[in-house]
């Protein structure tokens, strides 16, 4: 193991940004990365990479044999974002995600793009893992371009995670980093789980069990390994079986139901009511049968704000 400056600036007064990545090098096999911390509120990536860091660690005393490729692990990427739990690079109030595929000769958060575009050349595969905002939570899942489907989704479905929603190209930005490496030719995966400025180990080790069993696929580790066991297969989501619950009103958000179970059409999902008095302002009620894999954490909302997201399964009727 090693752990590398690929990017450094000088600060304005005798500091210096860098951004470091831990490497563990095996044989000649497929190089693999992992991206976490793009937005400084969002840490259940910071976990999974302790988690992939402490396996690896293990493996390389233990078997030293059984990595045969190359993994990276790029845990903080905005460390500016992360150090005072902004989403943006602060000072430039930038959505570093948004700044990709980056120049190297522009202002900071294009500089970094590009130094993070420049270190991955090369990856035979990159997960890039988002957690929710601090308003709700989502169940684990991968969320793919329809652009890059045929590439992405026979990868996905072994990655151990609950949901595959696939977005239509109109719906994503195409200056996030895996719009940019998947339009260079790097098949990248873009995670979200979770709440935002949380973690779930439940999620985050759900996570590590899909990755490894996706490199050894792969033939980043060896075939004989033992790895932790997995046995979730994702449910497919996309712009025709995904159904958005928001707010009809201001008030403060009661949930009913529990996330990720299965709901019926009218079924009370939770209420809004008042903090000033006994009113009930509104009821949130599930449009369809389906599944309940969105569900607001945050309880004061506005009208408008999104309350549950409730997908349909394949082949049932709304």
């Amino acid at each position: 193991m090693s752990i590398e400056t690929f990017y450094t600036i000088a600060m304005p007064y005798c500091e210096q940004l860098e951004v470091r990545r831990t490497i563990f090098s095996g044989g000649k096999g497929p190089r693999v990365a992992v991206l976490s911390g793009i937005h400084g509120d969002e840490l259940e990536g910071l976990y999974v990479c302790h988690l992939l860091a402490a396996w690896l660690e293990q493996l390389q005393q233990s078997n030293p044999d059984g990595l045969l490729g190359t993994v990276e692990l790029y845990p903080a990427l905005n460390t500016l974002g992360l150090d005072t739990l902004t989403r943006s690079l602060p000072v430039y109030e930038t959505d570093l995600n948004r700044a990709f595929p980056g120049s190297p000769a522009g202002p900071l958060p294009k500089r970094l793009s590009a130094a993070v575009m420049t270190a991955l050349e090369g990856a035979a595969l990159v997960v890039d893992i988002h957690a929710s905002n601090i308003y709700l939570r989502e169940i684990p899942q991968v969320r793919i371009n329809q652009e890059f489907e045929s590439r992405l989704v026979p990868i996905a479905k072994n990655m151990n995670l609950d949901l595959i929603w696939l977005h239509s190209a109109a719906t994503v930005l195409e200056t996030t980093v895996a719009h940019s490496l998947n339009s260079s030719g790097i098949p990248c995966l873009v995670v979200e789980m979770g709440v935002g400025m949380r973690i779930t180990p439940d999620y985050c080790r759900q996570l590590v069990a899909g990755l490894l069993a996706t490199w050894q696929q792969m033939g980043v580790l060896s075939a004989d390994l033992v790895l932790p066991e997995t046995g979730h297969t994702p449910l497919i989501a996309d712009d025709s079986n995904v159904h958005f619950l928001n707010a009809q009103t201001s008030g403060m958000f009661v949930a009913n139901a529990s996330h990720w179970t299965d709901v019926h059409r009218g079924e009370l999902l939770g209420t809004i009511v008042s903090p000033f008095s006994a009113e009930l302002l509104s009821e949130v009620r599930s449009p369809v049968d389906g599944i309940l894999f969105t569900l607001r954490e945050y309880p004061l909302v506005y009208e408008g704000s999104l309350m549950a997201r409730v997908m349909t399964r394949k082949g049932s009727r709304p």
